[in-house]
């Protein structure tokens, strides 16, 4: 069997206007604080210090942070049988 790494990413901080304000998105995770963090350095330790990640993707432009996550994916290799032996 082949083995594929996946790489998926998940919402976890928003920007709140007005200024450099930080929240957890409730939307995936349940146990979040139910806080808003000054900075996105306060935030970004927060999540850490919950979540223990520390691979996070930034989109500037629409204020949100993604976790980012690697899964291994098996791909079942495919098996071909001419005669129906299988």
């Amino acid at each position: 069997m082949e083995k594929q790494l996946k790489e998926e990413k998940q919402i976890a901080l928003r920007r709140v206007p007005p200024g450099d304000k930080w929240v957890f998105d409730k939307q995936i995770f349940d146990k979040t604080p139910n806080e808003t963090y000054p900075t996105l350095t306060d935030a970004l330790e927060a999540w850490y210090q919950l979540y223990d990640d520390t691979e996070f993707y930034i989109d500037a432009r629409r204020g949100i942070v993604e976790v980012v996550s690697i899964k291994e994916i098996v791909i079942p290799t495919r098996r071909f049988s001419l005669y129906g032996e299988e």
